[in-house]
């Protein structure tokens, strides 16, 4: 495998080799503001009328050089929610944010986990025991910026927030409304991450935060550490700045989920259903099973910032992200279907029962309950299999850019170059047990299924045969080259105020390689499976020693089992290769995974700000409009089922859209404020979403095979958006707003699962297709303070609340081909809120966090008795940080993350009666200390 480590010694290298220009971050204008007046990389809306204090950096302050204002001690903590405070009240559009305490600290240990703090932000975790998802208000159609420019990971056009280390991150900002300046593609909302700078301190800046945090399951203490150090200077030539940041974070991780396969009819062995006492059919999960993850991952970062300002109206700045991710991981399963091979014994029904909602089905609509617990024995089939993954890839962002400013006109240009890629290579060896085996399901207590096989066959190596070989990659490649130009102009009238202008191209390129995916099966064949193996394939016969590992025990599977260890299959894949009759190495191409798309965006905007008096009242807003036209070149591979043949298609889109905005806000005094904010957004289809060509990866003898494709006729997704928000700040760090908000959403893309018969097999298709119209509306309150009025040391406490409501729905198939319903939209969780404890004073600084998200659609099945959609119960988990000054220049930090211990539950349907998986969510625990000069 060959794989890129760069060091920090050719990181140094890099930067030294770097072009010396830079970039000066301005104060305030004392004039109009404008996109133009900030610093070109940063889209960060300035306030409309008068212009705004600049707050502090938390980097500058510390419990030791506190500051009083009117009787209240400025410190970290306080100081960081001042300043997000500050952002959101001068926001031209609706805002929230969150800003670092010091430098390396944001309120959690990731970017991603940090997000969910915020009002109306929800995060979900993927199968890798790291946050992996970020919605906004339910949506999941977010655009990432990095200091206002745009960038993605891999051939996706959102950003892996989990490859940036919090400790890089000075603030994280939310837009949830948008304005011709501001990028389109998400109209869920835009993130900016603004990393540090070496103007954003007020001279030479070192620091170093050190923290080893220890995981319940991964049972590993692993290392993250991050060092800053910049430095400002002023020279013949003008002020130049220099600022370099490094981070390594480690983890080793052990995510564990128990599931149950889809809730089917239960038949015996003849095929006839099996009914109650009373005549009612009987549902039961299709089977059990076990997918565990267990790996080792580790991410490299690397920022860079030069600035330079020759005079007061000239900036010039060059600066650069790079961001290496590895991942090696073990995904042992274990698994056992023995439901409709042989008839059940120790039944029995819950008195939960509905209509069967599986359409074709000559019982459709009669009365289905769901079973309870059952034991099978015979010659059913039960397995497992050790999948054997390598992950590696980088993100890379470099940009170079100009601002100038005179007495009335404001001119700035950006050019930036984004480069990602993302490989995974994935080998799998199946193994089964000889039967006769009797599988026994205790039911559905706490939530998950509870299930073993009796007499634990599973525990002797001998049991074991060899089943398949399956191997596959990919390779995913993106790179853009993206301009900017934008200006301002102080008109100064009397209603007009200033005018906003620009133009904007990318081309960005996106290319996907993908293997052939087949199961080849163990020489000689398996036999009869799984009663009378081939006995030539015993897996001990085949590979004597160092074959099995054991696997982790779960509360719903207590017993420990046996699959092929990762190092053996690493180590010997091209002997395992060899022994199943393949040649070495990876596996060929597969022309059905491959595509190019050439995307190239010309956008140009105009917008004017407004402001005068209402009653009285002063009031501002921003008018506008953004154009934009996207030409798209595709080539791929169409499938033709009939022959077996891959033909190569090209495609073409081009068309213009067009975005008005509208905002008005009435200050009815300095701290009480109204927004009005109408916005047309759209966001475009994911790449590999307009792919037409077909993988296929074949059935096995317990499940149909599966077949995923594209959809090239996918259009934008549009959004009318209405936004209106109070806010009132009735002190520093402290405020209440409450705002409502409706999206009429059209052409929402949802994923769905749909049963096909390709070459004479039976596939599930995993296809995107465009919904009708819908909406989204709901309702949010937040509320900070700190009680500075309490006595004595009960003047540091504070606390967050917010909470958000959502319902959305949408017209769309219940299925593909499939009757149009409304539905609800997927990832919106009706009830979502954050409740935090907090405390700063004597040096201690403490935050006790917790989470809440209601339960939400993830996706949509293929048709079953309990109907398509699949719904998710998320982990609500408590997490503690505490921190303590041992003096101006050392603080020791303590950071407890799901303390106690939640875990998320997903279900078939509504209901709880129908559990899919059980994942058991980690626990850890950090110690660490920061050092800052």
């Amino acid at each position: 495998m060959n794989r890129k480590r760069i060091h920090l010694t050719l990181l140094a290298t890099m930067i030294a080799a770097s072009l010396a220009a830079a970039h000066a971050a301005d104060s305030p204008p004392s004039a109009a503001p404008s996109a133009a007046d900030a610093p070109p990389q940063d889209t960060t809306p300035q306030p409309q009328a008068a212009p705004k204090k600049k707050a502090a950096t938390a980097t500058e302050t510390s419990a030791q050089n506190a500051v009083n204002l009117s009787g209240v001690v400025v410190t970290p903590l306080r100081e960081s929610l001042q300043s997000a405070q500050t952002i959101k009240q001068d926001a031209r559009m609706i805002v929230d944010s969150i800003v670092a305490e010091d430098i390396g600290k944001l309120p959690d240990n990731s970017v991603a986990d940090a997000m969910q703090r915020i009002t109306g932000v929800q995060i979900a975790q993927g199968f890798q025991g790291e946050t992996s998802s970020v919605v906004i208000r339910g949506l999941p159609n977010v655009i990432t910026t990095l200091n206002g420019r745009e960038i993605f990971s891999g051939v996706g056009r959102a950003f892996a927030f989990q490859n940036l280390p919090a400790t890089a991150v000075k603030t994280v900002q939310v837009y949830k409304t948008s304005e011709a300046s501001l990028p389109d593609g998400g109209i869920a909302g835009l993130v900016d991450m603004q990393l540090y700078r070496p103007f954003d301190f007020d001279g030479a800046k070192a620091a170093v935060t050190a923290t080893g945090t220890h995981s319940k399951y991964g049972g590993h203490t692993d290392p993250n550490l991050s060092v800053l150090l910049s430095d400002r200077w002023q020279t013949g030539i003008g002020e130049i700045g220099a600022l370099f940041n490094m981070g390594f974070m480690g983890q080793h991780y052990d995510y564990n989920a128990v599931w149950g396969d889809f809730p089917k009819l239960l038949t015996g062995a003849s095929g006839d259903p099996i009914r109650t006492a009373d005549g009612n059919l009987i549902a039961a999960p299709n089977g059990w099973g076990a997918d565990y993850n267990i790996g080792n991952r580790q991410r490299e970062e690397m920022n860079y910032a030069l600035q330079w300002k020759p005079n007061d109206s000239t900036e010039v700045y060059l600066e650069g992200l790079y961001d290496w991710d590895s991942d090696d991981y073990n995904q042992p399963f274990y698994f056992s279907f023995p439901v409709g091979a042989v008839d059940p014994t120790n039944l029995t029904v819950t008195g939960h029962c509905y209509p069967n909602q599986l359409t074709g089905s000559p019982y459709y609509g009669q009365t289905i309950c769901d079973a309870a617990s059952g034991s099978w024995t015979g010659n059913t089939y039960a397995a497992t299999s050790t999948q054997a993954h390598e992950e590696w890839g980088h993100d890379i962002q470099n940009s170079i850019g100009v601002k100038w400013h005179g007495d009335r006109l404001r001119l700035s240009t950006d050019l930036s170059f984004n480069s990602t890629s993302f490989h995974e290579q994935t080998f799998i060896v199946d193994t089964f047990l000889k039967a006769p085996i009797t599988t026994v399901w205790s039911g559905t207590h706490g939530d998950q299924q509870n299930w073993t096989l009796a007499g634990n066959p599973q525990l002797d190596p001998a049991n074991y045969y060899l089943n398949g070989l399956f191997q596959t990659w990919n390779d995913q490649r993106g790179k853009q080259v993206a301009w900017r130009g934008d200006g301002n102009y102080d008109i100064d009238g009397s209603f007009f105020q200033y005018l906003d202008f620009g133009l904007r191209y990318s081309d960005h390129k996106a290319e996907y390689h993908g293997s052939v995916e087949i199961s080849t099966p163990p020489p000689g064949g398996t036999g009869d499976i799984s009663l009378n193996p081939n006995p030539a394939n015993q897996v001990i016969a085949r590979f004597p020693n160092g074959y099995f590992c054991r696997q982790p025990t779960t509360s719903a599977i207590p017993v420990s089992w046996l699959s092929g260890c990762y190092d053996f299959l690493v180590d010997n894949a091209d002997a395992i290769r060899q022994l199943y009759g393949l040649p070495p190495g990876l596996a060929p191409e597969n022309p059905g995974r491959y595509y190019h798309i050439d995307e190239k965006s010309y956008a140009g905007y105009f917008q004017a700000a407004y402001g005068n008096e209402l009653f009285g009242l002063p009031f501002d807003g921003l008018m506008g409009m953004r154009v934009e036209r996207v030409k798209r070149n595709l080539d791929a591979f169409s499938y033709d089922a009939s022959t077996n043949l891959y033909t190569p298609l090209s495609a073409s889109t081009s068309k213009p859209v067009y975005l008005p905005n509208l905002s008005f806000n009435l200050h009815f005094t300095d701290s009480l404020q109204l927004r009005l904010v109408a916005a047309k957004t759209l966001t475009y289809p994911d790449f590999g979403q307009l792919n037409p060509s077909l993988s296929l990866n074949p059935g096995t003898i317990n499940r149909a095979g599966i077949a995923s494709s594209g959809n090239p006729d996918l259009k934008p997704v549009r959004s009318n958006n209405y936004d209106a928000s109070l806010e009132w700040y009735f002190a520093p760090a402290s405020y209440l707003s409450g705002g409502v908000f409706y999206r009429d959403i059209d052409g929402y893309i949802q994923n769905y699962v749909t049963d096909v018969t390709i070459g004479g097999q039976p596939y599930q298709l995993n296809s995107p297709q465009s919904a009708g119209s819908g909406h989204l509306d709901g309702a949010e309150v937040a509320y900070q303070q700190f009680f500075d009025f309490l006595p004595g040391a009960w003047s540091g406490l504070g606390v967050q609340l917010n909470y958000t409501y959502i319902e959305g729905s949408t017209r769309s198939p219940q299925y593909i081909g499939g009757p149009v319903v409304v539905s609800p939209l997927q990832n919106v969780s009706r009830n979502n809120g954050n409740a935090v404890l907090m405390y700063e004073k004597y040096g201690w600084s403490a935050r006790l966090a917790y989470n809440y998200r209601s339960r939400f659609i993830d996706g949509f099945n293929q048709p079953t008795v309990a109907g398509v959609n699949d719904e998710i119960k998320p982990a609500n988990q408590v997490d503690f940080s505490l921190g303590y000054d041992v003096n101006p220049n050392c603080t020791v930090v303590l950071n407890a993350t799901n303390i106690f211990g939640a875990d998320l539950h997903q279900f078939w349907g509504d209901g709880d009666t129908r559990p899919r998986d059980i994942r058991y969510q980690d626990r850890t625990v950090g110690l660490g200390v920061r050092f800052k000069m």
